[in-house]
């Protein structure tokens, strides 16, 4: 009897082997799984952009995700003397975005740029230290959000010794305190 029951216990034994290695053989030939790190944009995902210059409602306009210079501007209606021919209609717009429309200039010549801004140039150096929200906004990359972060920043901490302190300020990185190195100062 006693071999008997070996025997049963050594048949259950090479079951349970056979079967666990024909599972593992089975799993092994199965696709891989396929992971994605990219999240998809909601379909209500939506910006805000600051549309002035030659329109007849300029302000901000809650657009949708990807939407472009051309939407906005429809928003905003283009007044007759826009030159819409200088800005890139079709360029995709980003939260924080300001577009300007030039006014068309009569008897000159139309500019002859390669490369057109959506956000205004600058006039001369900007001090971020006395700078509103709206004059910190021309800077490259900053929209009306990350202005009124600097100038909450500046408010609670005191003034910049530096431009390099200015990547304290969240959304503020290094690279963009190097672009503006010849547009902005700390002080007169």
């Amino acid at each position: 009897m006693e071999m008997s029951r070996l025997r049963l216990l050594m048949l259950g034994l090479a079951i349970a082997l056979a079967t666990a290695i024909i599972t593992l053989v089975v799993a092994g030939r199965r696709a891989p799984e396929l992971v994605l790190s990219v999240e998809p944009v909601a379909a209500d995902a939506q910006i805000t952009v600051y549309v002035g210059g030659a329109v007849a409602r300029p302000g901000l306009y809650t657009l949708p995700a990807h939407a472009r210079v051309a939407d906005a501007l429809d928003q905003a209606r283009a007044l007759d003397g826009a030159d819409l021919a200088r800005l890139p209609m079709a360029a995709v717009l980003h939260d924080g975005q300001q577009v300007i429309v030039p006014e068309r200039a009569f008897g000159t010549p139309a500019a002859t740029s390669a490369a057109i801004r959506a956000t205004p140039v600058p006039q001369g150096p900007i001090n971020v230290n006395t700078a509103s929200a709206a004059e910190l906004a021309a800077l490259p990359g900053v929209g009306p959000v990350l202005a009124q972060r600097i100038v909450d920043y500046r408010e609670a901490h005191g003034p910049f010794a530096s431009l390099d302190d200015l990547d304290a300020v969240q959304g503020v990185s290094a690279r963009m305190v190097a672009d503006w190195r010849e547009i902005a100062t700390v002080g007169p």
